[in-house]
């Protein structure tokens, strides 16, 4: 594995839920996360090794499929969705003509580090 880094990761179609507590599987025990706000946007801040392309769409999915749980739990549906959703891996992957909206970007460890102060309804 590379060395350890610390970049961003945006946050599109990452739930907090899956990014938070699955980084360990996918960058080791010593690797860290916590949302962060970069430039006015939503996302990550790890220290770690930085995570492969196929690794951000793997918790790209695995958010999605949570989100698709939760919003069936929180409907009072009874979860069984018919094995439509469980265990189905949707090709996230994007042509190579579309930017990829999940770059990641690194962090100058020099500056001194402040998070940016969230901003509630401006979107």
């Amino acid at each position: 594995m590379s060395s350890s880094q610390q970049y961003w990761l945006p946050g599109y179609g990452l739930s907090r839920h899956i990014v938070l507590g699955h980084i360990h599987y996918f960058l080791g025990p010593s690797a860290s996360v916590r949302p962060f706000s970069y430039q006015g946007r939503e996302g990550y801040l790890i220290t770690g090794p930085p995570l492969t392309r196929e690794q951000i769409d793997d918790l790209a999915a695995m958010s999605r499929e949570y989100e698709i749980q939760e919003a069936l739990r929180m409907t009072n549906q009874n979860g069984n969705n018919n094995g439509i959703y469980a265990g189905s891996h949707v090709d996230s992957r994007q042509s190579s003509s579309e930017p990829y909206i999940n770059e990641l970007v690194p962090v100058d460890n020099s500056r001194p580090r402040r998070r940016e102060p969230e901003t509630r309804g401006a979107r």
